[in-house]
């Protein structure tokens, strides 16, 4: 059992309804398997690599954002989860214009293969 919370298929599934909700765009999955591998990407991270809270953040960060389980909205479920998955854990990310820019751009990236799931974690470590 893990120390800290770790997002679920029902709870990402939740998220996603409510980003596409928000903010539109296609709803529905266009590969389960791919989701559920996405989710339980933190607990590998977790137990196979002893990673801490924000490994296992960015590691939901990064497989949601480029695995693509999602007919819409991948990069901003990615971005979502991993935030939520911090913030139930107690570890609140600036908001701020300027981090919310950095942040886009850095799941852009993700998105387009050009970052690493390192390179996330790295990231929020810095703005925590």
């Amino acid at each position: 059992m893990s120390a800290f919370i770790i997002l679920g298929m029902e709870d990402v599934l939740e998220l996603h309804r409510r980003q596409i909700g928000i903010f539109g765009g296609m709803s529905g999955l266009r590969d389960s398997a791919v989701l559920e591998s996405a989710c339980h990407a933190p607990h590998n991270v977790l137990f196979y690599e002893n990673g801490d809270l924000v490994d296992c953040a960015a590691a939901l960060m990064w497989h949601l954002s480029c695995d693509h389980p999602f007919l819409d909205g991948n990069k901003r479920i990615g971005t979502v989860a991993g935030i939520v998955m911090l913030s139930v854990n107690g570890r609140l990310l600036p908001d701020d214009d300027v981090f919310q820019s950095k942040l886009i751009e850095l799941m852009v990236d993700t998105a387009d293969h050009r970052t690493t799931r390192q390179d996330i974690a790295n990231f929020i470590r810095r703005q925590l």
